[in-house]
């Protein structure tokens, strides 16, 4: 059986919002604390928490949870993906964010089914554009420890389009990645307008 490490990145500086999206809430939940849960429902053999420094003063975490500080998140994302993917013993390892916060585990199930050493795993919405969370299999490992800049390991999933696993999930609207303060009063909006049904 494929032994998936989740790495949960968090390290950015939320520049786009204007706030720490790490500590926003939605339905009562930080998306920090939404993440991690849905770490708790997904057949992972080990849960990653990449954090920078001054995130890391202000949460605590359970045990079974490996935190790895990131003292450069300044540089970009391709830091937080060289660390997670470092502390990581898995077979492939699944990236996640945490400005998702409409994924649920019953969104995983297709994707699961295409993992292996040897591809890459993402889902796509409507127009067949990538979305996160994405899982690349062990063979890109040194690849992923040597990515630069702020792309993260999208220029390593460019290079091999031959290894992608495209999955069209049957809710594309869970994979809303929620940057910018207009699409979070959207997000707190619609779930403000569904409470009231």
């Amino acid at each position: 059986m494929l032994k998936v490490s989740g790495i949960i990145m968090a390290a950015g500086f939320s520049t786009r919002m204007g706030a720490n999206k790490l500590f926003l809430t939605y339905q009562g939940t930080t998306f920090l604390e939404r993440v991690i849960r849905l770490t708790r429902h997904l057949d992972l053999s080990e849960r990653i928490l990449v954090l920078s420094p001054e995130n890391n003063q202000k949460v605590s975490f359970d045990s079974e949870l490996k935190v790895v500080i990131n003292e450069q998140a300044q540089l970009g994302q391709s830091g937080s993906v060289r660390l997670g993917t470092q502390a990581a013993s898995g077979d492939g390892y699944l990236y996640l964010t945490v400005d998702q916060p409409l994924l649920t585990p019953e969104l995983f199930v297709p994707l699961f089914k295409a993992y292996s050493k040897e591809t890459i795993v993402f889902p796509v919405d409507r127009k067949q554009t990538p979305n996160s969370p994405i899982f690349f299999g062990s063979r890109f490992r040194s690849e992923l420890l040597s990515v630069r800049g702020s792309a993260g390991g999208r220029l390593v999933r460019q290079r091999h389009q031959q290894a992608w696993r495209k999955i069209q999930v049957s809710e594309p609207e869970r994979l809303l990645d929620v940057d910018t303060p207009v699409v979070y009063q959207q997000l707190v909006q619609r779930s403000w307008q569904k409470e009231r049904k």
